[in-house]
């Protein structure tokens, strides 16, 4: 029995023994990170079967169990990673944040001195030393855009290098964690079984550790290993086999950094795939904040270059040169190849030439894109926002080169090359624009403050019409970019502008460089219609516009005379024309119904017709011009009969061009009929100016007789006594962009007549009462170097809507992106704050369970030793009863 009871004693010595060795250990771990305590678990031994019944045979250790809970251990990992993500993106966003909002390096100041330098040059505009702070104020805000570029370039090689640091880092984690699985198999096989508890520690705070870089799952193993799955699933560690990771250029887009995995041997990048960690927050900064940071302020400095160029371009300069451009040409071959990135998988040979021109800085976005021939044909393409992935827009080439293709501001020409389906490229329209924004004057002279146009009236005028002083709209054709006619001839305006008021209602527009005989402008502008109370535009603003005449072999041809009372008629013959119409933006043509045009019309009812129809505007004149006036002095003193008025010849007046001029103009059917006439002493000159047929009659002897001629008729026609003949009048036809006029024969239009540009490059409008007679002119502003009007134009700039589709200007997109940066900042700290509260909070639910509480532990010290003492109090007993049962037979 002595012997029962001292290994029961015996038992209760070692199980209380291991149970205070562990206490101790717990004790000296509790500041061991990654330390999990531990507990003995004790069992009674097997009970020994008695004549009174069974009886209890001691204690045994059953296990060294770790305190821990994996849903905690999981969720400690979950907000680790989402901590460090979110802290490692505040602390970048903080770096562009100070960086743009700081006054010494941010963009609004230099904006707000270049455009002060401006407005203060436009009150002495031929100043040089303003002129010199124009320029020293450009090149500061250059430097600007330049600096704010270097410092994200640097920032982002900074992240780079993190991306490396961190990648080294999760390969020996990895490393180490396959390791440890390796070694942790091991120990439970020489353990039968039994878990290594300080390795399974050091796995734990391995994979704790792995989660500060990404985010991190975890599956067990049958065996007990873990397989750790990174991101969005890729396999990092397997059983003991660990992959890596390298930073590598991506094939992509090699100005970026790629995250590649390595796994037997092949690379497969998975950039994409990465979430959660400091890597997860560099990734999001990068491609979020950063990457909108450089397009943001590239999309500033372009539309800065582009519309100060534009506008520059419109000036005159202290030397009477059109202006140049300011700053460097934003689609120089240089800007252009860089916005476009070759992917380097694309298939051999290596030949395709492609660039991206921007054609409308208005319509740019922060956007990077990616390019793709998806095929079937390696003509389709689809483009897609590089970031997300969304679908931009799709088409088609047309298979030859060079082909376009246009979205978004931005214009890709495909040069030439082997361009097939798989191939991919990536446009960044904007990213590089802060880097290469840069100053094209150097001489304060050839900064062209002045308009290159000026305006008078004529000292003689009678009426008080008052002319514009005129609005420069382009000085380069839209398809070719090769200057206007207008101002091909250096320091000339071709032609000068004559604008002379047939009536109080109608003016023609001449060619004035003749001033002592201004011709018709080609296209001709012979009469234009004045409207009182409104602004009577001299020339259009659309570029696109067109003018069309008619020149058919029937017009201006006079017919032959007959005997008076006629009928007579112009000749015309019958005519159908064709109007077709193309959609400027898909390029679809649509065809309006035939116009059919009667013989004999006269202009005025081939202008009605015509009027009627989309996208078209017709002037219309009859033009007769009347000389050779005979009178036999015999018989019947001769007079006209025009249009049905026979003019009577006043006591003392004569058949002559005055007489008849002042008697068509005092006669009110012909008035009402805006039929007018002039006279030079030689010529009468009889206009319709609605383009009534104009019907010419000599009343007199057969003797008495008239030459008549209009304009392009050849030889003049007699008009004799008795005798009469119908003249027929011009069409001119204006059409919009886009309109085409055809016909069925040559006799009024051409068949396919020629459509002459009617955009002149600058506006001007009369308002006012004027009277026939006034005139007005526009000529080149030689000289005019005090003029400001181009300088007051480049400083409006500041304050007009030209970014974003006219919705922002330069310093309020920059304030947005200020306010986005600062905002995402902002953010960033509370959310850093919110997830290391959740960090610690899961922490301290992680250390209640699985952390060593000294207070507790101290407790258990004194529970385990007073069981010790009490196992060897029995021991001791038992060997007192021993001793006593041996004295006894002794």
């Amino acid at each position: 029995m002595s012997s029962g009871l001292i290994n029961i004693g015996l038992t209760g010595l070692k199980a209380n023994q291991t149970a205070l060795s562990t206490t101790g250990n717990n004790v000296t771990n509790a500041n061991t990170e990654g330390y999990t305590r531990q507990r003995v678990d004790f069992e009674t031994t097997p009970s020994q079967y008695t004549g009174a019944g069974y009886m209890g045979t001691g204690v045994n250790v059953a296990s060294i169990t770790r305190m821990t809970n994996e849903f905690l251990i999981a969720q400690v990992r979950s907000d680790s990673s989402l901590y460090n993500q979110i802290e490692k993106l505040r602390s970048n966003v903080s770096q562009i944040d100070s960086l743009l909002a700081d006054s010494a390096t941010g963009l609004s100041p230099g904006l707000s001195d270049f455009f002060e330098s401006l407005q203060s040059s436009s009150d002495d505009p031929s100043s040089i030393p303003e002129r010199q702070l124009v320029l020293t104020q450009a090149d500061g805000l250059i430097n600007r855009f330049n600096v704010l570029y270097g410092r994200l370039d640097a920032l982002s090689g900074s992240i780079n290098q993190d991306m490396r640091a961190q990648v080294t880092d999760l390969n020996a984690l990895a490393e180490e964690i396959a390791q440890v699985n390796k070694a942790i198999i091991s120990s439970t096989g020489r353990a039968s079984g039994v878990e290594p508890n300080d390795l399974l520690d050091k796995r734990d705070q391995l994979i704790r550790e792995l989660s500060e870089i990404v985010s991190v799952t975890v599956v067990e193993q049958t065996d007990g290993q873990y397989n750790i799955l990174i991101g969005n699933g890729q396999s990092l560690v397997i059983g003991s086999t660990a992959n890596s990771l390298e930073v590598a250029a991506s094939d992509e887009d090699p100005t970026k950094m790629d995250i590649v995995m390595i796994t037997g041997g092949k690379s497969n990048a998975i950039t994409s795939e990465i979430d959660g960690g400091q890597l997860g927050g560099i990734l999001e900064f990068r491609d979020g904040i950063l990457q909108d940071s450089y397009n943001s302020m590239g999309r500033i400095a372009w539309t800065l270059a582009d519309t100060i160029n534009e506008q520059h371009q419109l000036g005159m300069d202290l030397e009477n040169n059109l202006g140049g451009l300011f700053f460097e040409d934003i689609n120089s071959e240089d800007n252009m190849f860089n916005r476009v990135i070759a992917n380097d998988n694309n298939a051999t040979p290596d030949d395709r030439v492609i660039y991206a021109k921007i054609v409308d800085t208005g319509d740019l976005t922060t956007l990077d894109y990616e390019l793709e021939f998806t095929g079937p044909t390696d003509n389709d393409i689809l483009v897609t926002n590089a970031a997300t992935g969304e679908v931009i827009t799709r088409g088609q080439l047309t298979g030859f080169f060079p082909s376009t293709f246009e979205f978004d501001g931005v214009e890709i020409t495909f040069e030439s090359g082997s361009f097939q389906a798989g191939d991919s490229f990536i446009v960044a329209p904007t990213r590089f624009g802060a880097r290469d924004i840069d100053l094209s004057i150097s001489r304060v002279e050839e900064i062209a403050f002045a308009s290159p146009i000026r305006t008078e009236a004529d000292l003689g005028n009678v009426g008080n019409a008052v002319i514009s002083p005129g609005e420069m709209l382009a000085v380069n054709q839209t398809s070719t970019d090769s200057l206007l006619p207008t101002f091909e001839v250096e320091g000339e305006l071709s032609p000068p502008i004559l604008i002379h008021f047939l009536t109080d209602n109608y003016y023609e527009i001449l060619d004035n460089s003749d001033p002592a005989n201004p011709v018709p402008l080609d296209p001709p502008m012979n009469n234009e219609l004045y409207i009182p109370g409104i602004k009577n535009y001299i020339f259009t603003a659309d570029s696109g516009q067109t003018s069309v005449s008619a020149e058919g072999t029937d017009i201006a041809q006079i017919p032959a005379t007959s005997a008076s009372p006629g009928p007579f008629v112009n000749g015309y013959s019958a005519q159908t024309l064709t109007i077709q119409s193309r959609d400027l933006e898909t390029g679809v043509v649509t065809t309006q119904s035939a116009l059919n045009i009667a013989a004999n019309s006269s202009a005025e009812d081939i202008a009605a017709a015509l009027s009627s129809r989309n996208g078209v505007s017709v002037s219309a004149y009859t033009i007769v011009e009347v000389d050779n006036f005979v009178d036999d002095g015999a018989g019947i003193s001769p007079t006209l009969t025009i249009n049905g008025e026979t003019l009577t010849i006043p006591a003392g007046g004569s058949f002559g061009p005055d007489d008849m001029a002042d008697l068509i103009n005092a006669n009110s059917t012909l008035s009402d009929d805006d039929i007018i006439a002039f006279s030079d002493g030689s010529t009468l000159t009889i206009r319709s100016l609605t383009g009534k047929d104009i019907v010419v009659e000599v009343v007199g002897d057969a003797t008495d007789s008239v030459d008549i001629n209009t304009a392009n008729a050849g030889a003049p026609v007699t008009i004799a006594g008795g005798q009469g003949t119908a003249v027929g009048g011009f069409v001119d036809v204006r059409l919009d962009e886009g309109v085409r006029i055809t016909a069925n024969n040559n006799t009024l239009f051409e068949q396919a007549p020629v459509a002459e540009s009617t955009f002149k490059g600058y506006q001007s409008f009369i308002t006012g009462t004027p009277q026939q007679g006034d005139s007005f002119t526009i000529e080149y502003n030689e000289g005019g170097i005090s003029d400001n009007r181009n300088v007051l134009a480049m400083a409006e700039l500041e304050v007009t809507g030209t970014i974003g589709g006219g919705v922002s200007t330069y310093s309020e997109s920059y304030s947005q992106l200020v306010e986005v940066v600062g905002s995402t900042a902002s953010q960033a700290t509370l959310d850093s704050e919110t997830s290391k509260a959740l960090l610690t909070q899961s922490e301290n639910r992680w250390l209640e369970q699985a952390g060593v509480n000294l207070d507790e532990e101290a407790g258990r010290l004194i529970q385990f030793q007073a069981a010790y003492n009490a196992s060897a109090q029995v021991v001791s007993v038992a060997r007192q009863l021993f001793d006593t049962l041996l004295g006894t037979f002794s």
